[in-house]
């Protein structure tokens, strides 16, 4: 269909040209019928001479119609050929029945339509042969003929419309190249808009597939966390409820506060979400967190070197959330008494360790954990997080001696990216 719609295209830009060129057929031969009227030609019959001229002219205009209609513009080699010698038998025919001598001015019309079925070479060797055609009749038939004015006068314009017709011919024949290579770069054009256009909806499709894990990470470091360390308090409550009733009411009211906390951290992420310039201080998050996480079944010891100035926010993040989604496994799945949360912020790097001196595990079932649903999301989004600001996360482990867990992450992620080769 689009072949069909280019081929349509170009037959009705070019319908000007084709019109210009019939004119030219027409007016040359109509001067030609004319000055033969009026001129004193006794050697034949000026009225069978004029029909057939006229003819002549009809089977030239048929010519061009065919080409337009049939041909254009993918003539075949061949039938190119047929043509041009067709037309160069007709004209030689109206200048044979020509006795006012002016049908040599139709020789110009053989080179300028050769010019658009052949090569520019071929039109130019034409325009020399019928210019050294036209200058060997004249030395032949009018021995001195540059001495009259008269023939002098229509060789130069012979000479002239020759010149014109080649140039005319050429700037038709850029324009067409011009107006195809148009074409050809707006079909390009259309074909990237078409790409474009499905790259952008799988841009999209991505970002949001992104988002939701994003969500699903920020929902389960943070809620999991509360969550977990609610459930935490509320057992110790129910297990004190009636050998410590002081006790049982203190961990019921640690629970609430946990809860409290929980609805205040949704609510600093909403606001995140809205307002990405909000200032993060991963000191004092840390602080908060390891307040809240304190209670009696461990301890926990903090500390924190160097300055987190300079350091991007998602880097800071990803520090916060792999804290509090360890702390979390710390409190699920360890029987720890002492945990030491350190970090550590350099110039070009910072590190995050949490150790703990709970049961431990085997490291090498690290990969099943991550692939069972009960742990994918913690395991699975530390090393997410750590992976896109382009940090490394490792765990090391053994059963009975407790378990460490270390995030480094660079100070400035996309440097890092534009230094890779």
């Amino acid at each position: 269909m689009n072949n069909v719609g280019q081929d349509v295209g170009f037959a009705d830009e070019e319908r000007p040209f084709r019109f210009t060129f019939t004119l030219m057929y027409m007016s040359l031969i109509a001067a030609v019928i004319y000055f033969n009227l009026i001129s004193q030609c006794t050697t034949r019959s000026l009225f069978s001479g004029a029909g057939a001229m006229v003819i002549i002219l009809l089977v030239l205009l048929g010519i061009e119609r065919y080409e337009h209609q049939h041909l254009d513009p993918h003539l075949s080699q061949q039938v190119a050929v047929i043509l041009l010698l067709a037309r160069i038998f007709l004209v030689e025919a109206i200048v044979y029945l020509d006795c006012a001598h002016f049908a040599p001015l139709l020789y110009p019309i053989i080179p300028f339509s050769a010019y658009f079925s052949f090569r520019p070479y071929v039109s130019n060797g034409l325009s020399l042969a019928y210019f050294l055609i036209y200058l060997t009749r004249l030395w032949l038939g009018y021995p001195g003929w540059y001495g009259s004015q008269a023939i002098l006068t229509v060789f130069l314009i012979f000479v002239l419309l020759l010149a014109f017709m080649q140039m005319m011919a050429r700037v038709i024949d850029q324009d067409e190249h011009r107006r195809r290579r148009t074409e050809h770069l707006l079909s390009d054009l259309e074909a990237s808009h078409v790409k474009l256009q499905a790259y952008a909806a799988q841009v999209a499709e991505l970002a949001a597939t992104e988002e939701r894990n994003r969500l699903a990470r920020d929902i389960h470091d943070s809620l999991g966390h509360y969550l977990t360390a609610v459930n935490v308090q509320l057992e110790k409550a129910q297990a004190f409820w009636e050998r410590s009733p002081e006790e049982s009411q203190q961990a019921i009211g640690e629970a609430r506060q946990l809860a409290r906390e929980a609805l205040q951290d949704v609510r600093r992420s909403v606001a995140a979400l809205r307002d990405t310039d909000s200032q993060f201080s991963l000191h004092a998050a840390l602080a908060d967190l390891v307040r809240g996480v304190a209670n009696g079944r461990f301890h926990i010891k903090f500390q924190v070197d160097g300055d987190e100035s300079g350091y991007a926010r998602p880097v800071l993040m990803a520090l916060y959330r792999a804290a509090q989604e360890g702390l979390t496994n710390v409190q699920k799945h360890t029987e720890a008494t002492a945990v030491t949360l350190t970090l550590t912020c350099g110039e070009e790097e910072a590190r995050l360790c949490l150790w703990d001196n709970g049961q431990g595990f085997d490291p090498a079932t690290l990969d099943a954990l991550s692939a069972m649903p009960q742990h994918s999301f913690g395991l699975q989004g530390i090393r997410e997080r750590v992976e896109l600001v382009r940090g490394q996360m490792s765990v090391t482990s053994k059963a009975g001696e407790g378990t460490t867990l270390c995030i480094t992450v660079p100070k400035n992620p996309m440097r890092l990216a534009y230094q890779e080769p």
